[in-house]
């Protein structure tokens, strides 16, 4: 698919709107919204690559899709939870350092954290995880329908999203827990859902609409980070609702084709740098926070774990990354 640099800007906003909320900014409370814009973008990404190499090709080669998702996510994820295996113990007192490791890395976070509150201290891996739960059934389901028409498929993913969605307000209403549902792939799956029902919509906005939409959903964004709390049920389900929905209005908005002024800020060369690094810098941010964040002023912690967690990612991106994206372009096309 063509390469919308807008789009990495996203992934930046998302990144440090997380970052920022793990480092307990005041005016941030909210800024777990940047892991509900990821899963959105990455559905419509996932969707598109699949759905487009199917109208190309005429198939989808399971094993070429699930080799580039290993070549992208599991180097540097081994590279963080090797250097957390080796010092976790010295940084966080009474960490059991071997679960928290196993658990992160076989993705299975998203579970262990609901069940048993565990990896405390890389907690974050949990959207890792149900990302990666995402990868093994999403591809099967473009599959199973990878014959009908966009706008059949449209109305499939509509119905999956409200079902998803409203899977998780009757979960939250039920069980009261914000552990509980917060952190499950399969409360989480609505915004996964949406971004794949973005790739497969037929409609458009034309220029003056994608205007209005990108701006509309970057202030009702940066509202949701101010005003929702974390841990708290209401961010869970009106929260991730508009959440999502501004997500899908701005990623419509960028998907346009047409230059906007968001599209024009979020292709600011700092903001697609800061973008192409973003999943190092949510990678190894999170502990760091974690160690800084009780004995620190919040907006000395925010300076001094972006510019480590920049530091490291640049270096993942340019020595782990970097490579292994020239072999995985090289093993495709051998496919």
């Amino acid at each position: 698919m063509r390469y919308n640099s807008a789009l990495d800007g996203v992934r930046a906003i998302a990144a440090f709107s997380v970052v920022a909320v793990h480092c307990d900014i005041p005016f941030a409370h909210g800024g777990m919204i940047g892991v509900d814009l990821f899963f959105v973008l990455s559905g419509l990404l996932i969707t598109t690559i699949l759905r487009s190499e199917f109208h190309q090709s005429g198939t989808i080669s399971l094993t070429s899709f699930y080799w580039r998702r290993m070549l992208r996510l599991c180097p540097a994820l081994i590279v963080m939870l090797t250097a957390y295996a080796a010092v976790g113990s010295l940084m966080f007192s009474g960490a059991d350092v071997v679960s928290d490791v196993v658990a992160a890395g076989l993705y299975l976070s998203d579970y262990t954290m609901a069940i048993w509150g565990s990896p405390l201290n890389i907690n974050h891996t949990w959207s890792l995880a149900v990302e990666q739960h995402f990868y093994l059934v999403w591809p099967l389901l473009l599959l199973a329908t990878r014959r009908l028409a966009d706008e059949k498929l449209a109305i499939i993913l509509m119905t999956l999203f409200v079902a998803a969605t409203t899977w998780r307000m009757i979960d939250v209403y039920l069980w009261q827990d914000w552990y509980w549902s917060y952190y499950r792939f399969d409360t989480r799956l609505s915004g996964l859902v949406l971004g794949g029902l973005i790739a497969v919509l037929p409609w458009r906005p034309e220029a003056k609409t994608a205007e209005f939409m990108g701006k509309a959903a970057l202030y009702i964004l940066a509202l949701a980070v101010v005003l929702l709390r974390i841990k708290t049920t209401s961010s869970l389900d009106w929260g991730v609702l508009v959440a999502d929905l501004a997500s899908a209005c701005l990623l419509l908005s960028l998907a346009s084709g047409h230059e906007t002024s968001t599209s024009r800020v979020l292709s600011k060369p700092v903001l697609v740098y800061l973008g192409s690094i973003s999943y190092s810098i949510y990678l190894w941010h999170y502990p760091i926070a974690r160690w800084l964040r009780d004995d620190m002023n919040p907006f000395v912690t925010l300076m001094i774990v972006a510019s480590i967690s920049i530091a490291l990612a640049a270096l993942s991106y340019e020595f782990i990354e970097k490579p292994l994206s020239t072999l995985k372009r090289r093993k495709v096309a051998v496919a």
